[in-house]
């Protein structure tokens, strides 16, 4: 199935429901740049908040995405056909059920047609059938990813994310000692061992998670305690710790982390670990997990950042 293409905006309170081009200065186009060949494509209109105005009480409207392109400075324009609004539910709250990433970003089809029957909406026929057009003729990367593994883009229990995360660093190449729910005590969710590094990780099931003071003072007790364990029974020097959700509200107190703990911190969403899956079984042998901590850190990490370290498409 294919993606989602969420736009954002806090010009107007009826700002979808014409048809325009919308443009968005300042920004690039190439973490969508893949979808320019799959157009038309499905689209949510979505109201914020900025500038003063607060629209997030309005409700989104489906789109169709006819074209994607750039003006003379290389900014995105997006050409839409407004299809109709989403009655029975505001745009803060279809932003909190799908996790906000930007003023533009794209859900997986499945996340977004869960989300909207948990919610009790029935999305146009037409724009309904765009999530199936092309999956032949061009496929998505997630065409390449087992149903359990997809299952982490839907709400499950935090024992059943915390496996199945553990997993897909298993599969990765990583050795991993899984915590968390498995042993009794306070301890992260795992720690995955590289050769010459580990990654402290902790698992968070929930969209737009938000860093708490308690959480905060959990982390820090658990990445000092498992770093202190890593150098004494394996010599491994160089840790890193990872948080992983569904999708951030906000990443402040990372940089506290860091500080207190003399370690690199790694963001990473549901999404961003299934395309590392996907790079690991379109690359094999030329996957590296050496190449794992050039991923950038203090900043939650998105599939163009992964592209950008192993590499785009298939």
């Amino acid at each position: 199935m294919r993606e989602v293409l969420v736009l954002c905006t806090f010009w107007k309170s009826d700002y979808w429901e014409s048809d325009k081009v919308a443009p968005y200065p300042k920004m690039s186009t190439k973490p969508v740049q893949h979808l320019k060949d799959m157009l038309p494509l499905a689209g949510i209109g979505v109201y914020t908040k900025g500038k003063g105005k607060d629209y997030t009480h309005q409700s989104p409207c489906f789109l169709i995405i006819k074209g994607i392109t750039e003006n003379e400075k290389g900014e995105p324009q997006f050409d839409f056909h407004y299809v109709s609004k989403m009655q029975g539910i505001k745009s803060s709250e279809l932003l909190n059920k799908m996790g906000k990433q930007g003023l533009f970003f794209t859900v997986p089809g499945e996340r977004v047609l869960s989300v909207l029957k948990e919610s009790g909406i029935e999305p146009p026929i037409e724009w309904q059938k765009l999530l199936e057009i092309g999956s032949i003729s061009a496929p998505s990367w997630q065409d390449w990813i087992g149903k359990r593994f997809l299952d982490i883009l839907q709400q499950i229990s935090n024992d059943d994310y915390e496996d199945r995360i553990a997993e897909i660093l298993k599969a990765l190449g990583f050795e991993v000692e899984q915590l968390g729910h498995r042993k009794e005590g306070e301890y992260p969710d795992g720690i995955a061992y590289a050769k010459d590094f580990a990654i402290i990780y902790d698992c968070k099931n929930s969209f737009n998670y938000s860093l708490k003071a308690n959480d905060r003072r959990a982390i820090i007790k658990y990445i000092q305690d498992a770093k202190k364990k890593i150098k004494e029974q394996r010599g491994i020097e160089k840790s890193y710790f990872a948080i992983i959700a569904h999708s951030y509200s906000e990443v402040k107190n990372i940089s506290d982390i860091e500080k207190e703990t003399f370690s690199i911190g790694f963001l990473l969403t549901s999404e961003a670990m299934l395309y590392l899956l996907f790079k690991k079984i379109s690359l094999g042998r030329s996957f590296l997990l050496a190449n794992f901590e050039k991923l950038p850190s203090n900043q939650v990490i998105t599939v163009e950042n992964v592209e950008k370290v192993y590499g785009r498409g298939i």
